[in-house]
């Protein structure tokens, strides 16, 4: 059962009840918007790190993998809270504008093919 909306939907597949990319499922706070930024220039920055090919030492590889894990940490527990408050599952493609403050659905290619039913 996941609570949305303040109802319950009894629910065997998560993705079933994806809505489609685009769409608009909360509002931020600001300091949710603060924290999405600063969040997206970590990932940014990490992301652009690993697109240089840097050899690192053993002392170096180690420290930097710490940064990693704290960041993961630090994103996985920000946007679990996002989603409880919205009472959506923490696996479908939340993302916050953090300039304007909607919470949305991203990209995704999820597609579940429903059951047909068949008569006996």
């Amino acid at each position: 059962m996941i609570p949305t909306q303040g109802t319950e939907v009894e629910v065997d597949n998560i993705y079933t009840i994806l809505p489609p990319p685009g769409t608009i499922i909360g509002e931020a706070t600001e300091a949710e918007m603060d924290k999405a930024a600063e969040l997206e220039i970590k990932h940014m920055a990490f992301v652009r790190l690993q697109d240089m090919n840097i050899q690192f030492d053993g002392t170096s590889y180690k420290e930097l993998l710490k940064d990693f894990q704290e960041f993961e940490a630090e994103t996985t527990a920000f946007w679990r809270d996002i989603a409880r408050r919205l009472a959506v599952p923490y696996e479908w493609p939340i993302r916050i504008d953090h300039a304007n403050g909607p919470i949305y659905l991203g990209e995704h290619d999820i597609y579940v093919e429903e059951e047909e039913e068949t008569e006996d």
